[in-house]
């Protein structure tokens, strides 16, 4: 099998495997379509970007470095996420669910507003990501986990997203993440060198 027979029939997998989400999905959002309808608002940039930018202000005032640092790192990892995504999202041109049901139809959608990768999977996975880097296995932690789990079922049964676009939205979130922790402590800790005041001078070689 050559490597665009292969490629070709690891679609067929990936479309099979969506398709079968996509109507598990749909069908068990009839049943809670509150639930289904009303996760898509509070996992929106326009939800996180502010809540985040008041938890890092909060956090400054308030003198909880913790506070500060997630808020801050939050924010940087969506911002990570978001430059991933929208460059995904050019690239691939996947059509959305509620755009014909096909999950085989790739490079057939406008690239602002195609379906791959999930840009709400990948804020809200950078989101528990941040926190779970800073509070471990604490309930906060398991509570941001399950919000991915549900903004997913949700992106899923109101046919925003096929199953695959989460977990390519996911993955991304988790990497920018874990990037936006790194860079942000690289920038504490050159900030706090940088404030530290130089020590007495030595004494040279030919001094008394």
């Amino acid at each position: 099998m050559d490597t665009e027979a292969l490629g070709n029939e690891l679609l067929r997998h990936v479309d099979a495997i969506d398709s079968a989400a996509h109507r598990k999905a749909v069908a068990s959002g009839r049943d809670y379509p509150v639930l289904r309808d009303g996760l898509q608002h509070p996992s929106s940039r326009k939800m996180l970007v502010p809540a985040l930018a008041g938890l890092w202000v909060a956090g400054r005032r308030t003198d909880r470095p913790l506070l500060s640092r997630i808020g801050r790192q939050g924010l940087l990892a969506i911002l990570l996420g978001t430059a991933v995504t929208k460059a995904g999202k050019r690239i691939v041109c996947r059509a959305r669910p509620n755009e014909g049901g096909d999950p085989a139809r790739w490079g057939k959608a406008d690239g602002k507003h195609a379906s791959f990768p999930s840009g709400h999977a990948t804020d809200v996975a950078a989101l528990a990501t941040v926190v779970g880097l800073h509070r471990g296995a604490s309930p906060v932690t398991v509570a941001s986990i399950g919000f991915v789990a549900a903004v997913g079922w949700s992106s899923l049964a109101t046919e925003r997203h096929w199953a695959t676009d989460l977990l390519a939205g996911s993955v991304t979130g988790i990497v920018a993440g874990v990037v936006a922790d790194a860079i942000d402590e690289w920038a504490e800790m050159r900030t706090e060198g940088s404030l530290t005041p130089p020590g007495p001078p030595g004494r040279g070689a030919g001094a008394p």
